[in-house]
């Protein structure tokens, strides 16, 4: 069996700025040809091309890992701006609490520099591979419910507009850069730094939960109530036989203790948590094996302890996937809170409780807290909101892919009855109509488009597709 499971391959997809001479994102299914892929290397080799390609009619997109599925980070005939090699921690201050660093630097970046000092961030994705960049530019969220959205956390940034100006921007900026930026999608011109406000690294004691899904919205509301919690998300079952009905909580409650020694954690396991992923994959009885499995695992972690840092570095290698002619995607939906039963009621008329005979299958929801946010114009939580993080495998055939974008249209008409909305930095299964049920900003957001970016330097295919 030990044989067996380390010689699983833990192979990485094969995407991103070189592939067959094209460009692509994480899915690969949206593959251009572009002009040409620049690293950034310094702030004025960055500003030249930008008064350059004003100056020619030439477009530019921003890219860092590539996570957004849906083309966001690239352009036909366009100019990449690779921000990977634009890393640097600029400046700590302890006192403060903040930190200065450019946008191509890793949340892990961010994490090895505050460990030291017994910092840790504020809010962020629950892994840490993704650069602060594009993060922002997806206005991201994480497991954290006190500190509100990840925007809230920048005090200030650097920002190459799209005339090619380098601006000092505060949260009181009369231009309003912020409310575009972030969640901006690259739009808007190039993130070059931020400071960031960050907390304590504290030491959490974690709570583990079996619930129905019928309790979980009054669990919810007064888990807010008791604020003893600083962290916290769930997974909603996708087996057969409790299929939607059962899920599990994962709280980080406050120990009142912090922490500068414990090291960050870093990939353990992947192989033996692929073997169980794998077989859960293939949906039916081995679906119910798999959320069986992950049941047991959460129950032993009850009890323990774990810094905030921690918290924020997921395991993400063993949900690599490279099996030809197939991918997995994800989505994500967002309902308000009080809306949640319901809304998981009425789901299991949408997609199938047993997807082992589908070629669309669905293989995991986990449940995230969304705060209100009035400040991003492409906001997706206008109220407070649950958001479903969804991953969905599907094959790569031109019947197979129409109808995984039934499914999916189905999904958000349904999510849109309930008063919610759809995430963005994934793969345009949406239609645009549905873009535009969900985010009413819509209009203010490309007229500001049009005053900030007067030759409309700045384009993406997503930008293409719902908004050109």
């Amino acid at each position: 069996m030990t044989l067996i499971i380390w010689n699983i391959p833990i192979e990485k997809r094969k995407y991103g700025l070189s592939q067959n001479s094209l460009v692509t994102d994480y899915t690969g299914l949206l593959p251009e040809r572009v002009e040409r892929v620049v690293i950034a290397k310094n702030r004025n080799e960055l500003q030249r091309i930008v008064k350059e390609a004003n100056q020619k009619g030439q477009k530019i997109a921003v890219a860092g890992l590539q996570h957004s599925q849906g083309g966001h980070t690239y352009y036909k005939n366009g100019v990449v701006l690779d921000m990977r090699s634009f890393n640097q921690i600029l400046e700590i201050d302890e006192r403060g609490k903040t930190i200065r660093v450019e946008a191509g630097a890793t949340w892990e970046d961010v994490q090895e520099a505050l460990m030291p000092y017994g910092l840790a961030v504020k809010v962020t994705q629950s892994q840490s591979i993704f650069t602060i960049g594009g993060s922002l530019s997806v206005n991201a969220h994480g497991r954290d419910i006190r500190f509100g959205s990840m925007a809230e956390t920048v005090k200030e940034m650097t920002l190459l507009t799209p005339t090619g100006e380098i601006k000092n921007v505060t949260r009181d900026d009369p231009d309003e850069w912020m409310k575009y930026v972030f969640g901006g999608y690259g739009l808007f011109g190039v993130i070059l730094d931020v400071t960031l406000e960050v907390t304590e690294n504290d030491i959490y004691t974690i709570h583990t939960e079996k619930l129905k899904t019928s309790e979980y919205e009054s669990y919810f509301n007064q888990l807010m109530d008791r604020r003893n919690t600083a962290m916290h998300y769930a997974r909603v079952s996708v087996a057969p036989g409790s299929f939607l009905d059962e899920m599990y909580v994962i709280n980080y409650d406050y120990s009142e203790k912090q922490d500068d020694k414990t090291p960050l954690k870093h990939e353990q396991g992947a192989r033996l948590t692929k073997l169980v992923l794998n077989l859960g994959r293939q949906g039916g009885a081995l679906e119910d094996l798999f959320w069986g499995t992950q049941k047991r695992y959460i129950a032993s972690i009850d009890g323990n302890e774990i810094t905030r840092n921690n918290v924020m570095r997921s395991e993400s290698l063993f949900m690599e996937y490279t099996k030809p002619g197939r991918i997995e995607v994800l989505q994500e939906f967002f309902v308000p809170v009080d809306v949640y039963e319901d809304y998981i009621n009425d789901l299991k008329q949408v997609i199938p409780a047993n997807d082992k005979k589908h070629d669309f299958k669905v293989h995991n929801i986990t449940v995230r807290y969304a705060a209100h946010d009035d400040f991003t114009t492409l906001n997706y939580a206008n109220k407070d909101m649950l958001g479903l993080v969804v991953l969905i495998q599907h094959g790569l055939k031109e019947e197979e892919i129409a109808q995984a974008t039934s499914y999916i249209q189905s999904w958000t008409d349904l999510t849109l009855q309930h008063g919610g909305t759809y995430y963005l930095p994934y793969y345009r299964y949406q239609t645009k109509e549905q873009f535009r049920s969900s985010y009413p900003g819509w209009g203010k957001f490309k007229e500001e488009k049009s005053r900030l970016d007067p030759n409309t330097v700045f384009q993406n295919m997503f930008y293409e597709y719902y908004l050109k």
